[in-house]
């Protein structure tokens, strides 16, 4: 017999307690824009490891709660059914229902631990991804104006009230006008426009604040983000970005989330979407803080992907990793990433060791350079979905991670990741040589911004970098990451021929954490034309004064700049 009043508490406390969250979640998001305007960019970061570790707190002390309140009856399915119907009374004219349902789901995943996820008693559902029926009016203002001008670029900026002066209001609109005019001009031969669309909330993230909107004519719109920086004379327009494709790398898996205070979180994904088309909802969601409704989304987005697909899992392209088993289906956008049971020399590190790595990367700032992955427990399906090769590769390297019961696949402990083409079979296969230049050079770039973050990759090899639809190098092996502080940057040592007998290299000693950025030149670099332009740019890589120096900065507190948008997209101010 259940007891509905037990239902009915346990549906509230859980409700009641994801409220509590999220108003925690609001109050720290909240904080940015007086960080923004006091320049406590050190402090924000720090605001943001916080606000992602409370999701995680919560879903325990909810979990905790829920194991007192139904006692022997935790495991009980029939309750968990009557609970789910409660719980959807409680939220269901919520603006923030969607996610209370995650939360939700995040409790039942606790209690059900090594069970695959069931719809009968959890919330999932198997159709499309559809927008809400309107937007709220606290998700964009409208700016009403006759055709693009300075004076409208001024309305747009000044619908936010900042507590710092703008350095120059009119200067900034006139360089928004003369970057983007010739544009509109080419795209429809005027500059009338029906409107602009601004959204309200402020996007903050690292040293930045971006301000968000859309311009219209009739049927024809032009998304527009415009980057502020915060400097000594005040506030300024850095950029504007108005392609999508560069506003989509600004909105990226490879950085930290942004900080938007908003009420209506599946409002303004949904306006985010309309601007990005080809953004999935999963990442915008990733992009805003909320993590574990972006799992949720690339959850479902998966088992449709496979309901509606006849495709297989398959070992990925590439050179096999010693510490990662990796597969993906043939036209999926996400890899999959299983921790081997054991690694081969020079691999020394652990299991734990490694996921205490995946741990780092998700709480870091990736600086738009490091892919953030999903992880997901006890997913299970059916065995058919494999290829020969695939189960085989499974069954030799990964027993501790997947179970194979009867026609059924359980993986227990993966990472999802987005798919991208190693670094190495880009360059391999890429027959544009202008393409493989400004790949080569962005891999460098990388590695040099991941330093800047106080992040040293370890391993640099090319196979250990991907290479995005966007053509920007990003890092995705982490079990030998470390803190560019705690390495000790050296220069190998010179001998002559009367020093020993035994050979050079049996007089090098080094301790785990030295590091000899000198060899790095002997894999970085590419034979021919295209490892002559990566040492012309980034020569100095190879100098441990490169490193040194870097040191030096984050020791000495300085944060270090880190834009979303390439360098030459920066106004240059007179």
């Amino acid at each position: 017999m259940i007891n509905k009043d037990i239902v009915h508490q346990v549906a509230c406390n859980i409700s009641e307690k994801y409220d509590i969250l999220l108003a925690a979640f609001n109050e720290k998001t909240a904080c940015a824009k007086s960080y923004f305007e006091q320049r406590r960019y050190q402090e924000l970061f720090l605001r943001q490891q916080e606000r992602y570790r409370l999701y995680g707190n919560y879903v325990k002390e909810v979990f905790a709660d829920t194991k007192d309140i139904l006692g022997e009856s935790l495991y009980n399915i029939d309750y968990w059914k009557a609970i789910k119907i409660d719980f959807t009374k409680e939220v269901k004219d919520k603006p923030h229902r969607l996610n209370s349902e995650t939360f939700y789901n995040s409790i039942t995943r606790k209690v059900f631990l090594d069970k695959s996820f069931n719809p009968d008693y959890e919330f999932f559902d198997y159709n499309d991804y559809k927008p809400m029926s309107k937007y709220d009016a606290e998700i964009f203002d409208v700016i009403e104006c006759t055709h693009f001008s300075k004076v409208a670029i001024k309305q747009f900026l000044q619908y936010f009230k900042f507590d710092v002066p703008f350095e120059d209001l009119d200067r900034d609109a006139q360089l928004i006008f003369d970057e983007m005019a010739p544009t509109i001009i080419h795209q429809k031969s005027n500059l009338f426009l029906d409107r602009i669309e601004v959204l309200k909330p402020v996007f903050y993230r690292n040293r930045g604040a971006f301000i968000v909107g859309r311009i219209f004519y009739k049927n024809w719109s032009m998304p527009i983000v415009i980057p502020l920086l915060n400097e000594e004379k005040g506030i300024f327009v850095d950029s504007v970005i108005y392609i999508p494709a560069d506003i989509s790398i600004i909105f990226s898996f490879t950085r930290a989330s942004f900080f938007v205070h908003t009420k209506y979180p599946a409002q303004l994904i949904d306006y985010l979407k309309a601007m990005l088309t080809h953004k999935t909802i999963g990442e915008l969601y990733d992009s805003i803080g909320y993590y574990r409704h972006g799992k949720t989304i690339l959850y479902r987005d998966l088992m449709n992907y496979i309901h509606n697909h006849d495709d297989k899992f398959l070992i990925a392209p590439g050179i096999k990793g010693m510490v990662m088993a990796v597969f993906t289906l043939k036209y999926y956008n996400f890899v999959f990433k299983i921790i081997r049971d054991r690694f081969d020399a020079p691999k020394n590190c652990t299991r734990d060791f490694v996921i205490k790595k995946y741990e780092e990367v998700e709480i870091n700032d990736r600086v738009g350079r490091m892919a953030y992955a999903h992880l997901f427990e006890n997913l299970e399906f059916p065995r058919n979905l494999f290829t020969h090769e695939l189960i085989k590769e499974l069954m030799d390297s990964c027993k501790e991670a997947v179970e194979f019961k009867g026609d059924k696949v359980i993986i227990k402990h993966v990472y999802i990741e987005r798919r991208m083409t190693p670094l190495n079979l880009y360059l391999q296969n890429e027959a544009n040589p202008i393409n493989k230049g400004r790949v080569i050079l962005d891999y460098g770039f990388c590695v040099k911004e991941l330093a800047a973050a106080n992040i040293f990759p370890g391993d640099l090899l090319l196979k250990n970098f991907g290479v995005t639809r966007h053509g920007r190098v990003i890092f995705y092996d982490y079990d030998e990451i470390a803190k560019v502080t705690d390495c000790r940057f050296r220069r190998i040592p010179e001998f002559n021929d009367e020093d020993d007998t035994r050979g050079h290299h049996d007089m090098i000693t080094a301790e785990p954490n030295d590091i000899f950025p000198e060899e790095f030149k002997a894999f970085m670099a590419p034979e021919g034309p295209i490892g002559e332009i990566f040492l012309a740019e980034h020569n100095e890589i190879f100098d441990p004064k490169y490193w040194r120096d870097i040191q030096k900065r984050i020791k000495a507190g300085e944060y270090l700049s880190f834009f979303a948008y390439d360098q030459y997209k920066r106004f240059k101010k007179a």
